[in-house]
């Protein structure tokens, strides 16, 4: 958690320069501890076996991944705060990026994901993000998440995990990647593979001629994997099932 609130709630970012304190977390307001950093960023943790929805562990990947982010945001000049708290909703946004318009603004919840995912808990999350008033939920995974995606070779076959391939057929956008270290975002785009279909054939005791045909199939799972350079500066493009917006990372 790179977010803690004061006394007064303000926000304050973590850092190996803070002073000691009281710093309390923004969703249940129960005390957080600074961990100052030598080997990952400096950090607010909870104490063990908390059941705050802030509690959860983060990667220094994941860390590094939401400051990145902000920072690019707001370079493009958008609003961005890192781990917008709504506690209302069990819900803490890692990147809330506001992006100005002619008319009004439009809010934008970014997930990062160094790690897997249910479906399921995605489907929760979008869902919430709606209730609060996102317009749009972006998820990106890290290259140490995605690597099979970012590293494979254009022929090679990969299966793709779940909740990957969730993003790849909701949006229809790709699948985003974010590289903390180097600050870059990727695209990658899924193909399908086909098998065969194929005939076996054998006699019976009886002497007889049979066999069985088995139909040609398109994998679901596996594929494969095409990569391209994407942009921070992301663009609102209509949703593929009834979703008034999805997040395309593509560059323009």
């Amino acid at each position: 958690m790179l977010i803690a609130a004061h006394d007064d709630g303000s926000r304050i970012e973590a850092s190996r320069d803070l002073p000691a304190g009281t710093y309390l977390c923004p969703m249940c307001e129960s005390q957080v501890i600074l961990k100052r950093g030598r080997k990952v960023a400096a950090h607010f943790a909870h104490a063990p076996n908390s059941d705050c929805p802030g509690a959860e562990p983060e990667s220094w990947r994941h860390l590094l991944a939401k400051q990145v982010l902000a920072e690019q945001f707001k370079s493009l000049g958008w609003g961005a705060r890192i781990e917008v708290p709504h506690p209302a909703a069990g819900r803490r946004v890692d990147v809330g990026v506001k992006v100005p318009t002619r008319g009004r603004p439009l809010y934008i919840a970014v997930e990062v994901q160094d790690s897997a995912i249910q479906v399921d808990t995605m489907k929760a999350r979008v869902a919430a993000d709606r209730r609060i008033g996102y317009n749009a939920t972006a998820w990106l995974f890290t290259s140490h998440r995605a690597a099979a995606l970012m590293y494979s070779q254009p022929d090679h076959e990969v299966r793709i995990p779940d909740e990957m391939m969730w993003v790849a057929n909701r949006y229809d956008q790709g699948i985003p990647i974010i590289a903390p270290e180097e600050q870059a975002i990727w695209v990658a785009s899924l193909g399908s593979i086909r098998r065969d279909g194929e005939s076996r054939s054998w006699y019976t005791e009886d002497g007889d001629l049979t066999g069985v045909d088995y139909p040609g199939r398109t994998l679901r799972k596996t594929k494969t994997v095409g990569r391209r350079q994407g942009s921070f500066r992301f663009r609102l493009v209509p949703g593929k099932f009834g979703d008034p917006w999805a997040v395309s990372f593509e560059n323009e």
